[in-house]
């Protein structure tokens, strides 16, 4: 009986052993299976984290690209600016117009004129030429300014295409080129 006991308490403590072995088994297989869906969950944010990156960096990208053309744009537009204002200072010229003669009381009186797209010179017409977009200064002497606005219609009627101004006298300290 003594054998049986013995062999009845090893058998015991083995069950014991097999039990707390499965336990810790079991116990293993469920902290590594927690663990393995945190890593899981991690590694679905980090993706998900990595795509959010992703897309920011091909907005960033994009907005890049579009402010490169937008500059080379400016660019472009700075450039043709600049030409126009080069075009135009070269361009740049008044036509002086006299009529009458600087001789005793007479005074001096100018006048700012446009032509129209068509005009007539003499008998010619004249149409939409270079002339059109340069500044015309009328320089007027005559004894009055009546006078002055007479000789300014005869010379350049609004009927041949003529738009002058009113005749006034020069501004203080501006000769007339005699």
């Amino acid at each position: 009986m003594e054998v049986n006991l013995t062999l009845f308490v090893v058998a015991l403590l083995s069950a014991i052993g097999v039990v707390s072995i499965a336990l810790v088994r079991q116990v293993l297989f469920y902290s590594r299976r927690a663990q393995l869906l945190r890593q899981k969950e991690r590694n679905r944010e980090l993706h998900r984290k990595q795509e959010e990156l992703k897309e920011n960096y091909r907005q960033a990208q994009e907005r890049v690209r579009q402010a490169e053309v937008d500059r080379k744009a400016m660019a472009n537009q700075l450039v043709e600016a600049k030409r126009r204002v080069q075009q135009a200072e070269q361009d740049n010229y008044v036509i002086v117009h006299e009529l009458g003669e600087p001789a005793g009381g007479r005074q001096l009186f100018q006048s700012t004129m446009t032509l129209a797209s068509s005009f007539t010179i003499g008998q010619t017409l004249v149409k939409d030429c270079k002339l059109r977009n340069v500044r015309h200064l009328v320089e007027i002497w005559a004894d009055n300014a009546d006078e002055a606005a007479k000789m300014l219609r005869a010379t350049f009627s609004a009927d041949a295409g003529f738009s002058p101004s009113r005749p006034i006298p020069p501004p203080a300290g501006i000769m007339a080129a005699e």
